[in-house]
């Protein structure tokens, strides 16, 4: 009785596999329910909210309902508590403080993996990552006070090294900009700057005290573009720009409630014609300013519409992933670059917006 049980089963799972009708895995199909668009008519359309990712069927698809009946209801994989996002050509990188560890999402092969490093690479409190130019990860590990280095090789990241002055060190975010990594340290309320190749500690700034316009009171966020280096103050609430030596150049925002302002300044990213995207927690949403630091727009909110936002924490931009998103866009729009933006609470944890234009 048990041989023939295991027979009926084999031949269950052979046919579903040979027929093209019965596929493992249902992608659903595209529906947009409505269009999410930023700013509002009759303003001119800047930005489109495309979708959101929260688990691994948003990536890979739904099984077949056949599968589940087969192998049993399989529960898919979730993005738990994602703080900062980066990623490769075809791959978004989500640094995640409670999984101890990373999602990994290939975005052309529809994979969605979780990376929790052992051994020396084991990850204690991971807020933040990035990837050089040679697909080194990095992340940022709060409790160890250290940055952790992974090869990024066929078979996978591998642990390669770590770095950090610990007795003294409180890392928050980091930058692979120009051969270098670029860190704030909460602690000395500095960016610490190391060499991109042997990790060597090469200098920090800024080198004045309260008194000057460049001091940061508590840095948490970087980012780089051309020959600046863009700062993120949290208690002071403004966004400092610096140059590659450490000089201050000027302030972006201010602390307050208007447009232009801040009450909880968190990540920024830059796009290529160097305008400022800079998320405020407080208000849930994205302020954009051009490279003179003056407000264009904001995108995002704290309503229960598509589109909105839930304790934002970490925006990315990437040219190289619109084929993967274009299905969602309108017609009407011409996809220039992804913005990804991740929340720390509501249902959606990561959302996609596409920056667009008019066709």
């Amino acid at each position: 009785m048990l041989y023939n049980f295991r027979n009926r089963i084999i031949i269950l799972i052979s046919i579903a596999l040979c027929f093209t009708s019965c596929k493992i895995f249902q992608t659903q199909p595209i529906e947009i329910e409505e269009l999410v668009i930023y700013p509002p008519p009759p303003d001119k359309v800047r930005i489109q909210y495309l979708t959101s990712i929260n688990n691994s069927e948003d990536i890979m698809g739904r099984r077949s309902p056949f599968m589940d009946f087969i192998l049993g209801k399989e529960i898919p994989m979730g993005v738990v508590s994602p703080l900062e996002i980066t990623s490769t050509e075809s791959e978004l990188i989500i640094c995640d403080n409670i999984l101890g560890g990373l999602e990994l999402i290939n975005l052309e092969n529809k994979t969605f993996e979780y990376f929790i490093p052992d051994g020396r690479g084991r990850l204690a409190q991971p807020v933040s990552c990035t990837v050089d130019s040679s697909g080194n990860l990095f992340v940022v590990d709060k409790k160890r006070k250290q940055i952790v280095v992974f090869n990024n090789t066929e078979e996978g990241y591998k642990y390669k090294t770590a770095f950090g002055d610990t007795a003294n060190y409180a890392p928050y975010d980091i930058l692979a900009f120009k051969d270098k990594l670029w860190v704030p340290n909460t602690k000395t309320r500095k960016i610490h700057v190391y060499d991109g190749t042997n990790f060597n500690f090469l200098f920090s700034f800024p080198k004045g005290d309260r008194q000057d316009h460049g001091y940061i009171v508590l840095p948490k966020y970087i980012e780089g573009f051309g020959d600046n280096i863009y700062v993120t103050d949290f208690v002071g609430n403004t966004i400092k720009v610096f140059d590659v030596d450490g000089n201050f150049i000027r302030s972006v925002g201010s602390i307050g409630t208007f447009p232009g302002q801040f009450a909880r300044a968190k990540d920024i990213a830059i796009d290529k014609d160097e305008n400022l995207f800079a998320i405020d927690a407080a208000f849930g949403n994205v302020q954009i300013f051009n490279k003179k630091g003056q407000l264009l727009m904001f995108f995002g909110g704290q309503n229960a519409n598509s589109g909105d936002m839930y304790l934002p924490r970490a925006i990315h931009i990437s040219y190289e992933h619109n084929n993967y998103f274009e299905e969602y866009l309108d017609p009407a729009y011409k996809l220039k670059y992804i913005i990804y933006v991740s929340n720390q609470q509501g249902g959606n944890k990561v959302n996609v917006y596409g920056a667009v234009e008019v066709k």
